[in-house]
């Protein structure tokens, strides 16, 4: 009777193993990432193929992993942090992943993103292995572009232009159109990066991380990230205008006041954390309207 009772506290120690390394995933900002790159593959795509499934669906599984060791590398180097601070936008603290959980899932995430990129053509892989380079430099201990005011945010523009050529590149040739389209995804990303670092403000200056808002006061970093959207939105209708991108994505013209309402309505509130997730939310539920219409001209074109 002692045997059965090994497997079943054997299976019960391997289920709370995956566990552990499940909620080590931080499957929001996981999934929100994968905007850039799914824009790139739809906007490369002249005419949608059944024969485009199968490479697709590798690719998308490969990009999930690869954000997903992104993040888990980011976490494992901000552990102890993330445990002491109380305010961090960190699982870490509610997890039941240890350091080395974390350590295993950014490793084996990447492993297994780059064996799947190699079903894919050669310039996806080279660029996802740059982005995996990029997260290296800017999380490893001793590195960390993270904690470098002004490096910080030229890491997130460089990777929001290699998200989005990753996603360009597994059909469309990376050409001038491919990289014109690209700084409109670098100049988003770099602009919720330091909306972030705004909502992150005292948990970074407690734990001494010198971000761009520690470094220049949140107020200047809050209104230097809207300055930032601001540029984006008038980039995506220049794209537009020039037949860059569909003409149909100059309405996004029209969600910049309601972003701006949203901006002011947080600024007027002394940025405090909650109303800095809040306006998150919804400027990524507004460029997730973007997505949506992208898709939409695509397949009804």
């Amino acid at each position: 009777m002692a045997f059965p009772q090994r497997i079943k506290t054997g299976a019960e120690c391997a289920a709370k193993a995956i566990r552990r390394h499940f909620y080590g995933i931080r499957f929001g900002e996981v999934i929100v990432m994968q905007g850039p790159p799914l824009m790139g593959v739809v906007l490369s795509v002249t005419k949608p193929q059944h024969a485009m499934i199968s490479p697709l669906a590798i690719f998308m599984s490969a990009s999930f992993l690869l954000v997903a060791h992104i993040w888990a590398l980011n976490d494992w180097s901000d552990y102890m942090d993330d445990r002491i601070a109380s305010r961090r936008s960190s699982p870490v603290r509610s997890s039941e992943a240890t350091r080395t959980d974390l350590l295993r899932l950014s490793v084996g995430s990447l492993v297994a993103s780059l064996a799947f990129f190699g079903f894919l053509p050669w310039k996806t892989l080279i660029i996802a292995g740059t982005i995996a380079a990029l997260g290296f430099i800017y999380s490893f201990p001793g590195i960390r572009a993270k904690g470098l005011a002004g490096l910080s945010s030229l890491a997130h523009f460089t990777g929001g232009i290699l998200h989005f050529l990753l996603g360009y590149s597994l059909f469309g040739d990376l050409d001038r159109r491919a990289f014109l389209i690209s700084i409109f995804f670098a100049l988003v990303f770099t602009a919720g990066h330091a909306t972030q670092e705004v909502q992150d403000y005292e948990s970074d200056l407690a734990s001494g991380v010198r971000t761009n808002a520690v470094i220049f006061g949140k107020r200047a970093v809050f209104l230097a990230a809207f300055t930032c959207f601001a540029i984006a939105f008038l980039y995506l209708g220049c794209l537009a205008v020039t037949g860059i991108v569909p003409a149909r994505l100059g309405f996004a013209a029209l969600l910049f006041p309601l972003q701006a309402a949203w901006t002011f309505h947080v600024l007027h509130s002394g940025l405090a954390r909650e109303k800095l997730v809040w306006l998150r939310s919804r400027y990524r539920a507004a460029f997730g309207l973007i997505g949506l219409n992208i898709i939409s001209w695509v397949i009804w074109r």
